[in-house]
């Protein structure tokens, strides 16, 4: 009993250790004997990554996912919301999700630091688990930069590489010291090392997580694979506009034949009214089991949720699809018989989060995105082709829709238009859209922002700690 509270205070601890900073990272991890108690051990070091992935859950929901969706108009929103502030150009250093969203990736990447330069260290098990428990957290910390990227990488969607990116930290932060601040690389060093740490973590990560030599198919979609990280890439290399990289990508997640399109989008996007059952599809690469027995959340409430006094589906961009569109007809309801709020009771939301106690399972990546990657890659590098056709058609046919011909698209512009456009509908609520939109020139909900307004500032609280070490956003 008394290993068992030893073992049990660690995974505790963890956390904290692994955080180890307030939210401007300026404390230390100091317990040296707690660290090489829990990296010694396969057991607990896997709870303790456990706490790593639940850091970069909870980084990655709540504002910052529905952020990217209000940016256009998908979501309806009451006039004065404080999230019309991230299309309306009246976003300032002093927000409170600008500086929330930074710190909450930045606890997560050094958390993953932690264990990519602690297990080599303390680690005294399996080698080869070893080597994937530090892949997972290359894969960890390579998404987070990644988001941040988007957020607040001045030109980084846009091919400027040589603008300013973000601090680049591949080690813990062992505490405040002036001589260690880092001032922020430019896009294309950060993207590098985002292309690094996927391309590294492939080989010692698993292709499948088995449970009793049976595969865990929750597991494998919640924690980092070879295909995630393949994806994740396609994703990466496509906003960072190398298109021949995005076709390569691609066909290594096609490689792996367990993941499929499901032709049943209620089957992707189950009822889950409860929150007691995970459910992934096939055609999930990677997510966030948030819902588990009993409506207790395995990581907790994620704050997405389309449908009450905040924000709803919007009404025009329901109506803007076909009538036939199965993602309109079968992922958009509402209208509740029992609201007498004159304001809601109308309003809809997605199957996509259909849990009003906001417990369901968050799908990060699909297999749906990889082939509008390949698709829109393959028509930049070759113009109308027949297999980014053929890719576009796949989803336009589970959507009920009837496929396009090449005599449909007058020009190369046109076609990547009709992909965009299927991108649009079809990743709708899955929180992309303000990036997708960057990337490719299209304004945002508001067509009067500026280049400038669309970066987030860095928080001003980080531009103080360090002194100006860290430049400060233009126009801010």
């Amino acid at each position: 009993m008394k290993t068992k509270r030893v073992v049990y205070f660690i995974i505790l601890l963890m956390p904290c250790i692994l955080y180890s900073c307030n939210k401007q990272l300026n404390l230390a991890p100091t317990d040296k004997l707690v660290e090489s108690k829990v990296f010694s051990d396969a057991t607990t070091a896997e709870s303790a990554l456990a706490s790593v992935y639940d850091q970069t859950y909870q980084a990655a929901t709540g504002d910052q996912w529905v952020i990217a969706d209000v940016s256009l108009p998908y979501v309806g929103l009451p006039v004065g919301h404080p999230l019309t502030a991230f299309f309306g150009g009246l976003i300032d250093p002093t927000n409170s999700d600008v500086q929330n969203i930074w710190s909450g990736f930045y606890g997560t990447i050094n958390a993953a630091n932690v264990f990519a330069t602690k297990i080599p260290v303390y680690g005294k098990y399996a080698l080869s688990l070893e080597n994937q428990h530090i892949a997972e957290a290359k894969f960890i910390r390579a998404y987070c930069y990644f988001k941040m990227l988007c957020y607040y990488g001045h030109g980084a969607l846009t091919g400027n590489m040589s603008d300013l990116g973000l601090p680049v930290r591949l080690a813990p932060y062992d505490g405040f010291s002036q001589k260690d601040l880092i001032p922020r690389a430019n896009n294309g060093t950060v993207y590098k090392q985002i292309i690094k740490d996927l391309t590294e973590a492939v080989p010692d990560l698993p292709s499948l997580y088995l449970n009793r030599g049976v595969t865990d198919w929750v597991k494998t979609c919640s924690r980092a694979t070879k295909a995630a990280a393949w994806a994740l890439l396609s994703r990466v290399y496509l906003y960072k506009q190398d298109y021949a990289n995005v076709v390569l990508a691609s066909d290594s997640v096609q490689a792996f034949s367990v993941y499929l399109i499901d032709p049943d989008l209620t089957n992707v996007f189950p009822a889950n009214h409860t929150g007691t059952n995970s459910y992934f599809s096939k055609e999930v690469i990677w997510g966030f089991p948030a819902s588990s027995n009993n409506g207790n959340s395995q990581f907790g409430i994620h704050g997405i949720f389309y449908y009450d006094k905040f924000y709803w589906a919007d009404s025009a961009f329901v109506s803007s699809f076909n009538p036939n569109d199965k993602r309109r007809t079968q992922l958009i309801f509402g209208g509740n018989p029992l609201d007498t709020n004159p304001n809601t009771k109308d309003k809809k939301t997605t199957f996509k989060f259909n849990n009003p106690d906001q417990r369901d399972d968050i799908k990060v990546i699909r297999l749906a995105e990889v082939y509008l990657n390949k698709a829109e890659a393959l028509a930049q590098l070759n113009g109308i082709n027949n297999e980014s056709l053929s890719l576009l058609n796949t989803i336009r046919q589970r959507a009920g829709l009837n496929p396009f011909n090449t005599g449909d698209f007058s020009s190369k512009e046109a076609f990547i238009n009709g992909i965009l456009a299927e991108r649009y509908v079809e990743l709708a609520f899955e929180g992309m859209g303000r990036f997708d939109y960057m990337r490719t020139g299209r304004n945002l909900r508001n067509p009067n922002l500026t280049a400038d307004q669309k970066i987030f500032p860095i928080p001003k609280i980080e531009i103080d700690i360090t002194n100006g070490v860290l430049q400060q956003n233009p126009g801010y």
